[in-house]
């Protein structure tokens, strides 16, 4: 067919009209200082940032990243002041061309107190609409919550939300138009924030993938605290870290074939009938074998966190399988958040140690679990997210060594047992065998890379959910296997034959 002249002409004068209109109906980046916004929140800036010229706001205390490949976007910082204790800082990125016409924010990790500025920076990059806030506080640590009640509060779930009410008024200021798609894709406690946020507010997202899940906070600390007192109860029940590669072997000696094939990896450690004991020193001590009062420590790790009054089971164990992980727990100093959530909140002393007053599992998690200290802890009530069509996925780490991997099974077995029949197809997790607290990123050079982002909008595309995922695992870029992960509580299982490093190799299996 042939085309003329005229009629490329006339094409091209409708695209360039339709542009303008779209700009015509968007405002510049300056003018979004006079975006209608509650009275609590203040915009203080807008500008256009050219490519690669974004800076830090102050020097890093370690490595800065890398902005230069940043293209040229839109940032507009707010304040928010939701309770007279408040003080939130609010930072919105848009990117100026290239939109790919969805909206992703950012989230904190540990304790936040800093804005993720490096995980901003990547959602321009990816040509998302995105956002993000300091958490309502400055510096790492709990310590801001001591006597500030307000400002523990916007540290949970308040400073999230006062950072969408900013976006959710620039982005269709700037771009004339709603996002066409509003998800999440965060571990650990940025993955809590957006739970707390849709338990809220159902209508903010459309998709959200979770991973490492951190939806107790108090119960995750009170695990990490189980397994350091359990570590240092007394100078000999410490187990050395150049002793965990020998416990982690003896625990694939005894469950790594469960799923059919002896390949380093345990594919159940839900159903691993393991006791550390079969590795007790026979006579001196050695580098390969346990004493009995390391073998007792490795034990109560393996032991769910129990009120030692009523038996009540409080929080779910460290599995075997991931002993390679347990220096984050077992080491000289306890893990930092479990710490700071008893000294500063619980206790209510800066100079608190579990050393000198360990934590009672019965009083004291009485206390932690009180309404004051309950820094989330998740509702799995998520109906009114799924009834609107919203998708839930789930990702967690059967070796995570940060927050034992019960926070992802319990939550979701909360939420379906909740939800009901409407979980069925808006509701997935996949629990990845080896992998620690939060899955690599996609092209990363080490560690189970997971493509979560792409899985949930294929799924909000297609509609089907995911009954299987396939992990690619990486060493130093090169990728050395490729792993067939089932929808919770299926497990892959070796057909028998076949690459044992292929996914075709297993199928899905009830246990």
């Amino acid at each position: 067919m042939t085309v003329s002249r005229r009629s490329i002409v006339a094409v091209l004068s409708a695209v360039a009209l339709g542009a303008s209109a779209a700009r015509a109906s968007a405002a510049p980046c300056d003018s979004l200082t006079s975006l209608s916004l509650p009275k609590e929140i203040i915009v203080t800036s807008a500008q256009v940032v050219a490519a690669g010229a974004f800076t830090l706001p102050a020097p890093p205390a370690g490595n800065a990243p890398n902005f230069r490949d940043v293209p040229e976007f839109c940032r507009v910082t707010a304040t928010a002041k939701p309770s007279g204790d408040s003080n939130i800082g609010i930072e919105v990125w848009l990117p100026a061309a290239g939109w790919n016409g969805k909206f992703q924010p950012v989230g904190n990790g540990l304790w936040g107190g800093a804005f993720n500025y490096a995980g901003l920076a990547n959602m321009v990059r990816a040509g998302y609409a995105t956002a993000g806030s300091d958490t309502g506080h400055s510096g790492a640590g709990a310590s801001f919550a001591l006597g500030h009640p307000e400002k523990l509060k916007d540290f949970a779930y308040r400073a999230f939300h006062e950072s969408m009410i900013v976006a959710r008024a620039a982005v269709p200021a700037f771009y004339g138009k709603q996002p066409s798609l509003s998800l999440v894709d965060q571990c650990g406690g940025a993955g809590r924030t957006a739970l707390a946020e849709v338990q809220r507010y159902p209508e903010e997202f459309d998709v959200i993938a979770a991973s490492g899940l951190d939806t107790e906070s108090t119960r995750h600390a009170m695990g990490q605290l189980w397994v350091w007192q359990a570590a240092h109860k007394t100078p000999q029940s410490a187990i050395p870290a150049a002793k965990l590669p020998a416990l982690h072997q003896a625990a694939l000696d005894a469950c790594d074939a469960n799923d059919g094939l002896k390949d380093g990896v345990i594919g159940d450690p839900l159903h691993c009938k393991f006791d550390p004991g079969v590795i007790e020193c026979k006579g001196a001590d050695g580098p390969t074998c346990l004493t009995s009062a390391q073998v007792e420590t490795a034990r109560t790790v393996y032991t769910p966190v129990t009120n030692p009054r009523t038996k009540k089971v409080l929080f779910g164990p460290l599995l075997p399988g991931g002993e390679l992980g347990w220096g984050q727990q077992t080491g000289d100093q306890p893990f930092s958040y479990g710490t700071d959530l008893f000294r500063y909140l619980v206790f209510k002393d800066p100079t608190w140690h579990p050393a000198q007053r360990p934590v009672d599992f019965d009083k004291d998690a009485a206390v932690a679990d009180s309404a004051e200290n309950q820094i989330v802890n998740v509702d799995p009530d998520l109906s009114k997210f799924i009834t609107r069509g919203g998708k839930l996925l789930f990702v967690g780490g059967w070796a995570d060594g940060a927050i034992a991997p019960a926070s992802n099974t319990d939550y979701y077995e909360a939420v379906v047992k909740t939800v009901g029949a409407k979980a069925r197809d808006a509701v997935r997790l996949f629990m990845v065998p080896d992998m620690g607290h939060c899955p690599a990123a996609p092209n990363a050079a080490n560690g189970y890379a997971i493509d979560t982002l792409g899985l949930v909008e294929q799924w909000r595309t297609t509609g089907k959910a995911p009954d299987s995922i396939i992990v690619s695992h990486r060493t130093n870029g090169v990728e050395d296997r490729k792993m067939l992960v089932c929808k919770y509580p299926e497990v892959a299982v070796y057909n028998g034959s076949g690459d044992p490093k292929a996914p075709a190799s297993f199928s899905c299996r009830a246990r």
